[in-house]
């Protein structure tokens, strides 16, 4: 039995293959990038997205975890926690009164990620 989500990722069109074969469809694109979608994607086919090529995407709730986005510069992968309207969630410690440090590594890892994969991906067109 999985958990099933809504699952988009923006990958280069020579990395389509890569997705297929996970389950994504091709949205059609004319240019070298191809929009892949997933309906059901189980548990956002965590531990199971390619970690050495470029792309980016998000995910929507299943019933055991909340929305997400995904980015892998084609070297590290990182994922980070949404809201239902796209905003980072975070974690709150409230001992300190303050976000906690893991939640704000994983957000800035995230960016960082998400930016590497936007200069390769200016490098492909």
């Amino acid at each position: 039995m999985g958990d099933r989500c809504y699952m988009e990722i923006t990958c280069r069109r020579e990395d389509q293959g890569r997705f297929e074969a996970l389950g994504f469809t091709a949205q059609g694109s004319a240019s070298p990038f191809v929009e892949m979608v997933d309906d059901q994607a189980n548990y956002a086919h965590y531990g199971n997205l390619p970690t050495d090529i470029p792309y980016h995407g998000h995910f929507g709730a299943g019933s055991e975890y909340g929305p997400g986005k995904v980015a892998c510069d084609g070297k590290s992968l990182a994922e980070v926690d949404t809201g239902q309207s796209g905003g980072f969630v975070v974690d709150w410690d409230e001992k300190r009164n303050r976000p906690s440090l893991r939640s704000l590594k994983a957000i800035r890892r995230y960016l960082k990620t998400r930016k590497k994969v936007g200069e390769r991906f200016t490098q492909t067109t």
